[in-house]
């Protein structure tokens, strides 16, 4: 009887795309055993790689478009298109780049893909939420949806960024683009602001030093004061620095787990109940993963349709998920080698999943 392997993992980030981490797993296990039945399903949480996945598994069309990213240089973009919807990411304009500077950064580039995505007549949107390297609660976004920030002289803020939070004073939405159905793809559970916040939580891995940090965090209380609803408390809202939050306020939609969306697009129940083992990771497993994150969830289903379940990761960190655990970090695999050689030590890797 030919063994059924599901092969469902999460990106590494900086090394590979989950499409990359699904393949080289698979050239593993078939150097192992040409015979086993591999299917490869790449996943994402509502992070990086999340509109791509969503491409891949229910065959959709690319759309480009130029954009502006993090620090208003233009960029081409693109969303995803599956039926009547649209996939956007916020990582596509939006996304941390190597110069870190969040102060200055704006997500004015997803609201650019967003307002594209409404001009085409898509009008419900699947906005991935996560890999952003900005914090401004959205208002980049709202601003090239047609929202206008005031200030103490009642003058026009353009192209408002993070740092230009804590001078307005006032907001019209009154050309604001309109008929937008939100369907919000989170990773996370931060609210918009406070010690749990976007700032607070996020900022720093984006360039904030402690003192932008609590300018931030003051900016966003401020913006939140002007929306038209109150995201203080509101779970999810501080996703990819508060964009979540600005958008929902304005907009309304549904805030949902990005790993629900798209393991329903998937099948992934149905997928799992017919295989033998799942194989699933990420590119660091540990604490965080338990809160939910992809591998954790992927476990989770296995282990409730009674299936075997191995996690394999670039490099696991005291934690204890599913039935076996491989790292490619080991006591000869130093981080920095897994992190720049994360393929050929995936093939080599994948033959202990079998044991």
């Amino acid at each position: 009887m030919i063994m059924k392997i599901l092969i469902a993992t999460d990106s590494y980030k900086g090394s590979l795309d989950s499409q990359q981490v699904c393949q080289a797993i698979k050239e593993g296990l078939l150097s192992t055993d040409e015979n086993l039945d591999i299917f490869c399903l790449p996943m994402a949480d509502g992070g990086e790689g999340f509109a791509e996945c969503i491409e891949k598994i229910c065959n959709g069309n690319r759309l480009y478009t130029k954009c502006h990213n993090i620090y208003g240089c233009q960029i081409d973009g693109h969303i995803i298109t599956v039926g009547d919807t649209a996939v956007i990411e916020s990582a596509t304009a939006s996304g941390l780049l190597p110069k870190k500077n969040v102060m200055m950064a704006s997500s004015y580039g997803t609201g650019e893909l967003i307002k594209y995505a409404v001009s085409k007549g898509y009008h419900n949107i699947i906005l991935g939420l996560g890999g952003s390297g900005c914090c401004d609660g959205g208002a980049g976004a709202l601003e090239a949806l047609g929202t206008i920030f005031l200030d103490e002289n009642q003058n026009e803020i353009n192209r408002i960024r993070a740092r230009d939070l804590n001078q307005i004073f006032g907001i019209s939405f009154r050309n604001i683009v309109k008929d937008i159905n939100f369907t919000f793809a989170c990773d996370v559970t931060n609210p918009m602001y406070g010690k749990n916040g976007a700032a607070y939580v996020f900022a720093p891995q984006k360039g904030a030093r402690k003192t932008d940090v609590e300018e931030l965090d003051d900016g966003l209380k401020r913006l939140n004061a002007f929306l038209p609803t109150d995201m203080g408390t509101i779970e999810g809202g501080g996703a990819a620095g508060g964009l979540c939050a600005g958008l929902y306020s304005v907009y309304g939609g549904n805030i949902k787990s990005g790993f629900d969306i798209i393991s329903k697009m998937a099948n992934l129940d149905q997928l799992i109940s017919e295989c033998d083992i799942v194989v699933t990771g990420e590119g660091k497993t540990d604490r965080q993963t338990l809160m939910g994150k992809l591998p954790y969830r992927v476990a989770k289903v296995a282990k409730d349709k009674g299936k075997r379940c191995v996690i394999i990761s670039g490099q696991i960190d005291n934690v204890t998920i599913g039935d076996k655990m491989i790292s490619l970090v080991d006591d000869d695999i130093i981080a920095d080698y897994a992190i720049t050689h994360p393929r050929e030590l995936l093939i080599k890797k994948a033959k202990l999943i079998l044991q």
